[in-house]
C-alpha cells in the first residue's frame, strides 16, 4: 500500500513538472518589420530568399614571396579582419535568441548586445553574449545563439578567412596582397521571450 502511494505521488510530480514545461511560452520570432540593419538590409528583411554578401574592405601584406610555405611570417593587416553588421531593433526588448542561417562556413561568429539606440552608427556601450560567444557553421548549416536579455542593438562580428587563391604580388616591392572571403547570410531572425 505504502509503494502504490509513493509510485502515484512520483506520477503525479513528473506530470505536474510536464504540464509547467509545456505550459511555458514559447519564444516569438520578431518581425522583419522592428528590425533594421543599415549596412546590409536584406540581412533581416525576412526572406529566406534573399543574401546578404558581408565584405572586408582590407587585407593581409605580406613581406616574403615565399608566402603559401609560411603563413604567418611578416603578415601585417590593414585594417579589420572581421565583417560587422549592426542591427537594430525598434524598442528595447527582451531578446530569447538569434537564429542565423548562411549560405558559407563560418568559423567565428560572435555578438554583442546594447539597451541603448545607435546614433551616428554608434552605441554606447555593448556587452558580449557569454552563453556562446564564438559559434560555428559548417556548410550553411543553421545555428543559434541564446541572448536572454533585453536589447535594443545587436552587434554581430564574422571573423573572415584568408582567400589565397586571389593574392596579388606587386612586381615593385615584391610584397603580396591577400584578401579576405566574403561571408554570406540568408538571414538572422530574432526571437523575443
Amino acid at each position: 500500500m505504502l509503494s502504490r502511494i509513493y509510485s502515484w505521488h512520483i506520477y503525479m510530480v513528473i506530470g505536474i513538472c510536464l504540464l509547467m514545461v509545456s505550459c511555458a511560452p514559447l519564444p516569438k520570432r520578431i518581425a522583419a518589420t522592428h528590425l533594421s540593419c543599415k549596412a546590409y538590409p536584406k540581412l533581416v528583411d525576412g526572406d529566406l530568399g534573399t543574401t546578404s554578401f558581408l565584405k572586408v574592405k582590407t587585407f593581409v601584406e605580406k613581406n616574403n614571396t615565399n608566402y603559401q610555405k609560411s603563413i604567418r611570417y611578416g603578415d601585417w593587416i590593414e585594417g579589420k579582419d572581421k565583417a560587422e553588421a549592426l542591427i537594430q531593433l525598434d524598442t528595447l526588448t527582451p531578446v530569447a535568441y538569434i537564429q542565423v542561417h548562411p549560405t558559407s562556413t563560418i568559423y567565428r561568429f560572435s555578438v554583442e548586445t546594447s539597451t541603448a539606440e545607435m546614433t551616428n552608427q554608434k552605441s554606447h556601450h555593448f556587452e558580449p553574449v557569454k552563453s556562446h560567444k564564438i559559434a560555428r557553421s559548417e556548410n550553411g548549416k543553421v545555428f543559434r545563439i541564446d541572448i536572454d536579455r533585453p536589447v535594443r542593438t545587436l552587434r554581430v562580428a564574422i571573423h573572415v578567412n584568408r582567400d589565397l587563391a586571389s593574392a596579388t604580388r606587386e612586381p615593385l616591392t615584391g610584397k603580396t596582397e591577400v584578401s579576405f572571403q566574403d561571408v554570406v547570410i540568408r538571414e538572422i531572425r530574432v526571437y523575443q521571450q
